[in-house]
Order: structure tokens, then sequence, then C-alpha cells
């Protein structure tokens, strides 16, 4: 008699959808909602599944993704990444309102992101007409991320509605010349010099932080799981050699994120360090920690007490 094919466990089926994210396959949608029927309502993998469905979901059905996010928000309320996630979402819907208080909580949990102070700031200014109480967030942002054309243009345009004209200008050219290839900076440029009307200017269009999403996500990690300064460095001096040395697929931050933490803290011999812990902060699955780690220390010869990644060197 042939025997029946066997039942995945929810193990294997998280470790597969791990996998299947990794590869940015086809396959990845269809195992995260496998996932979610088989994983118990709040267990590691129901949340796992909910929280990259939502990412999933995030462009082509930001309802959908909203409802995701729903789902894990009750238990991971202090991440500031689903905060800004459900922010994005409701963006999208134009839920101007609700979004602003997902970004506004994003900030406050992570005050250093530039892109949450940003999004805030805009949705603020050319969403609910909010000009004056947009400003600090917008200042905010364009202190911690004075180069980037998009934030120099929304704090020109929220300036330039508070009546300072002649800041909103400078502002306005310096963003044109960040971005010279971003049509609305000239079309801001021109609404300022006709006098700033009292209509905005600009969509109320937020977008995801750009940048390096590996670095960003370790460093804010780490900061919360009560690492060191230089450990810190450390890890983001050990990314930065892992590029170097070699050629490397990133579509899920998280998961060498929280590879480049456990390197450290093996590094730095951290007793009670597990991977399933760190995974679980992360929100990745403890198999793909597993391996990503496993890259690192093969790449790199990498050895506990390790003097090119040591705080204490």
């Amino acid at each position: 008699m042939q025997m029946g094919r066997r039942t995945s466990t929810v193990e294997e089926v998280w470790a597969e959808a791990e996998e299947a994210l990794e590869a940015s396959s086809k396959r990845a949608e269809g195992l995260l909602t496998q996932l979610v029927s088989m994983a118990e309502d709040g267990s590691d993998a129901s949340l796992f599944a909910h929280r990259h469905l939502a990412e999933l979901h995030l462009e082509d059905n930001p309802w959908k993704s909203a409802l995701h996010l729903r789902r894990v928000l009750p238990y991971w309320a202090e991440d500031d990444v689903l905060h800004a996630l459900m922010g994005l979402c409701h963006a999208l819907l134009g839920n101007y309102r609700v979004a602003v208080r997902s970004y506004r909580e994003a900030s406050h949990l992570a005050p250093q992101t530039p892109w949450y102070h940003h999004n805030l700031g805009h949705l603020m200014d050319v969403a609910l007409d909010d000009a004056a109480g947009a400003e600090r967030h917008l200042r905010r942002a364009y202190q911690l991320e004075p180069d980037h054309d998009e934030i120099i243009g929304s704090l020109a345009h929220c300036v330039a509605r508070l009546g300072d004209l002649d800041e909103a200008l400078r502002l306005a050219e310096l963003a044109r010349e960040k971005g010279p290839c971003n049509p609305d900076h000239r079309a801001l440029l021109e609404w300022i010099q006709r006098g700033a009307t009292d209509a905005p200017a600009a969509p109320a269009n937020v977008r995801r932080p750009p940048g390096d999403r590996v670095a960003e996500t370790v460093q804010l990690k780490m900061g919360e799981a009560g690492f060191s300064r230089a450990e810190i460095e450390r890890a983001t001096q050990l990314w930065s050699d892992m590029q170097a040395h070699c050629e490397l697929r990133v579509t899920k931050p998280e998961v060498l994120a929280a590879a480049l933490e456990y390197a450290i803290a093996v590094v730095e011999r951290r007793p009670g360090c597990t991977q399933a812990e760190v995974a679980r902060r992360y929100g990745v699955a403890p198999t793909s920690v597993s391996a990503r780690f496993a890259q690192i220390r093969n790449a790199l010869a990498l050895r506990p007490g390790d003097p090119r990644y040591a705080a204490s060197r």
C-alpha cells in the first residue's frame, strides 16, 4: 500500500516560508498563509506569518495588509516598524488621521528615525492642514537627514505655508539641487515664487525609509537589547566587512541583522544569548538566523573573542 505524504510541522513550514522570502519566491505567500492556518494565534510562528503577509500585501492591498498588522501589534506593541507600516497602509488608503497616529507612535518609539518624523510632519502639513504642528517634525527629520531632497522639499513646503517665504525658497532651491531629476521640486519652487497660496502644492505622499535597512535594523534592535555603542559599532563594521567579502542578496534585512547581533554576542561571549531568542526579537525564523550566522562565521573565520570585532579591543 502506498504511504501518504508526511504532514509538515509548523517549524518546517516556517523554515520553508523564510527560505522562500529570502529567495523572493512566489511560494512565500502560500507558505505564510499555510503557516497562519497551522500555528496557534499569538505564537511566534503566527506573528511571523502575519507580519510578512502584511509586507507582501502592502502595495497591492493595503487594507489586507492592515488587517494582518492588527493581528501582530497587540503582541509587539513596542515595534516601531509595525506602527510605521500601519501608518503607510492607512496613508495609502486615505485614512490620514489614523496614519498620523501610527507615525506618531513610531516616531515616539524610534525618535532617531528621520522618515518617521518626515511622514508624520508631511501628512500633518498636507493632509490635515496643520502646518504649525508639522513644522517641528519636519525640522527634526531635516536635522537627522539634512541631505535628502524629499525631506528638504517637505520642510520647504511647510515653512512656506507658515509664511517664511525666504527660508522656504532657500530650502526649495536646495531640494532641487539635491534631487535635480525630481519634477516635484520644480513645481514646489514655482509655487513658492508665486507667493505660496493657502492650498498645499504637494500631494500627501509618504514612503518607506530608504537606505541600508540591515545596518539601521541592527543598530535599533541591539540598542533595545542593551548592547553598548561600541558593540553596535562592531556589528556595523562586521556587516561592512561581509559586504566587501562576498555579494549578498538581501531580501529580508531582519534576518541578516539578527545574525549580526548573534555574531557579536558570540564574539563577546554573552551568556544566555540564543539564536531562538534573537530570532524572536527580530520576527524571523531561528533556522534562518542559524544559516546566516554560519555564513558570517565561515566567510570571516569569526570566533569567540575575535579581536577584529570585540568591543573591548
